[in-house]
């Protein structure tokens, strides 16, 4: 993919995410095309950056179920990189704090709602489930509160859930989403923004750009 893009001389390129193989990182480093990685953060980032730090996002789901009182957490996702690096970072941020092991159920991409429905359903049967279930995506998160009221349990009284993205549908299920919101228009306005201002200004190459745009955590009804 990334050869066929080049073959086509673009003015920019946006690649979403950070991790590369070494191969592609010394292609692109090699053609000097104006570069910008989104929805990341890294050290060493090929040319320009533009995200949040996914392990930062796992510290403060951590922090705010710790303030909430929650003591057994289980979690539901994708086998996606970002969403395991924020996962990895939430069980880390809570060792110490919790009275089990956080069970999960890690199921095959894409993020859909069925996914979430097993991915609770697993977790149900092996009893695993705990007080709060955090998902790697408000879809997930949808479809573990539609197997959750399915099966007649309270949200968040009997459960919690906790979702990622904060989708335009978040505040509109029943009960309304906790989860955490990324300023998605900020990103690629300072995306446009650095590209513009790079091919504008050949000279100016290399400048250094590592921008980090941070989130919000959104509380609402469901955890």
């Amino acid at each position: 993919m990334l050869e066929a893009v080049l073959g086509r001389r673009p003015d920019g390129i946006v690649l979403t995410g950070t991790e590369h193989t070494r191969a592609s990182r010394e292609r692109l480093a090699r053609v000097g095309i104006p570069l910008v990685e989104a929805w990341d953060l890294c050290e060493h980032p090929v040319d320009m950056l533009v995200g949040f730090s996914h392990e930062a996002v796992g510290q403060a789901v951590a922090r705010y179920l710790i303030g909430k009182g929650y003591r057994r957490v289980s979690a539901v996702g994708i086998d996606d990189p970002r969403g395991m690096r924020r996962y990895r970072s939430l069980v880390g941020a809570l060792q110490g704090h919790v009275t089990a092991p956080v069970a999960a159920q890690i199921l095959p991409a894409p993020a859909t709602l069925a996914v979430g429905r097993e991915g609770l359903a697993r977790l149900l049967q092996e009893d695993a489930a705990g007080e709060v279930v955090v998902c790697s995506s408000d879809t997930v998160a949808q479809g573990v509160i539609a197997e959750a009221l399915s099966r007649g349990l309270r949200i968040p009284e009997e459960l919690a859930v906790m979702g990622f993205g904060d989708l335009s549908s978040a505040a509109h299920t029943h009960p309304p989403l906790s989860t955490v919101r990324v300023d998605g228009a900020r990103i690629g306005c300072a995306i446009a923004e650095a590209l513009l201002a790079r091919i504008a200004e050949p000279a100016a190459a290399r400048q250094p750009l590592r921008m980090d745009v941070g989130f919000e955590l959104i509380e609402r009804s469901s955890a």
